[in-house]
C-alpha cells in the first residue's frame, strides 16, 4: 500500500497547539430485564424503544492534537468492553477516568446528546459515578461552538430539523462505502472473536468521528486540513495502533489505498 501521510509526532506541536480533543464512541444493547420490567409499568410500550432500556457494553476514545498550521498527532486509543473489563460500571468507569484524567481536553462524540450521553449518565447514577468534568451540566449552550463536550453531529444540524447519520457524512467525505457497511447494527457480543470485532469496530467509530470533526474545523477556517490527506492519516493510525482484527485491518488499508489514489489523481490533474 503506498504511504499515507505522516501524522506529526507530539514533540513537534509544542508551540503550536491549537485544541486537543478525545474523540469517542459507545456501543450499547437491550437490557431485556430492564425492558420487561418498564411493561409491566407500562403494558403498551414496544419492544426495544426505550433509551432507558439499553447497558453500555463497550467504548473507545482516541486523543488527538491539532496545531494552528493543520498539522494532527494521533496520541492515544483506548477502548473498554465488558469482556476485557467485567460489566457495565467498569466500561463507564475507563472511559470517565480516561477524561477526568484528560480535562483539558474536548470530548467530542457524533449524536452523544441524544445517545451516549443519556446512558453514560444513567450508569453512573446507578454505579455512583462520579461525571468528567466533560460532562457535568451546563446552563449555556450553543450549536456552533466548541463546548468541553461537543457533539458534532449536533453542529451539522444546527438550526434545522434534519440530522445526518455519521455514514452519511462519511460518505460526503469520500470515505468508501466498504468501511462503513457494518456501522447499522451492531449485536451483542457473544464470542471472544465477536468482542474483538466490537473492540476494533468502536475503535474506528471514535477515529470517523475525529475524522468528521476536523473536516468540520476546516470549513470554520479553524485548522489548515486537505480533508482527503487527514482521512488518510487518521485512518491509517488507527489501522496501525489500535486493536483491530485482520479483516477490519485490511478493509482500512483498502480504504486508504483508495483514498491516496484519489490524491494521487488530482495532483496528475493539476500538473
Amino acid at each position: 500500500m503506498p504511504k499515507a501521510a505522516p501524522v506529526r509526532p507530539s514533540a513537534h506541536l509544542e508551540q503550536s497547539i491549537m485544541a486537543a480533543f478525545t474523540f469517542f464512541d459507545t456501543e450499547s444493547a437491550w437490557d431485556e430485564d430492564l425492558h420487561e420490567a418498564y411493561r409491566r409499568i407500562d403494558p403498551k410500550v414496544q419492544p426495544h424503544h426505550r433509551l432507558g432500556s439499553k447497558r453500555i457494553f463497550a467504548a473507545a476514545a482516541l486523543d488527538l492534537t491539532l496545531t494552528d498550521n493543520g498539522q494532527i498527532s494521533c496520541d492515544a486509543v483506548h477502548s473498554w468492553t465488558e469482556h476485557d473489563h467485567g460489566d457495565e460500571e467498569a466500561v463507564v468507569s475507563g472511559l470517565f477516568d480516561h477524561l477526568r484524567a484528560r480535562p483539558d481536553r474536548v470530548a467530542v462524540g457524533y449524536g452523544s446528546i441524544a445517545a451516549d450521553v443519556p446512558l453514560l449518565l444513567a450508569a453512573a447514577m446507578q454505579h455512583g459515578i462520579v461525571l468528567p468534568s466533560q460532562f457535568i451540566e451546563r446552563r449555556s449552550f450553543s450549536r456552533s461552538a466548541l463546548h468541553p463536550h461537543t457533539d458534532v453531529g449536533l453542529v451539522l444540524k444546527g438550526g434545522g430539523k434534519t440530522w445526518h447519520h455519521m455514514a452519511e457524512v462519511a460518505l460526503r467525505l469520500g470515505l468508501p462505502v466498504d468501511l462503513l457497511d457494518t456501522k447499522a447494527r451492531v449485536d451483542f457480543p457473544r464470542t471472544a472473536d465477536q468482542w474483538q470485532e466490537v473492540r476494533a469496530h468502536v475503535e474506528l467509530d471514535a477515529a470517523l468521528v475525529g475524522i468528521v470533526m476536523l473536516a468540520w474545523l476546516r470549513t470554520q477556517g479553524q485548522a489548515c486540513l486537505q480533508p482527503t490527506t487527514m482521512m488518510i492519516a487518521v485512518l491509517d493510525w488507527i489501522r496501525r495502533n489500535g486493536h483491530m482484527t485482520a479483516s477490519m485491518t485490511d478493509k482500512i488499508a483498502t480504504s486508504c489505498s483508495t483514498l491516496i489514489g484519489l490524491v494521487e489523481e488530482s495532483y496528475l490533474s493539476a500538473a
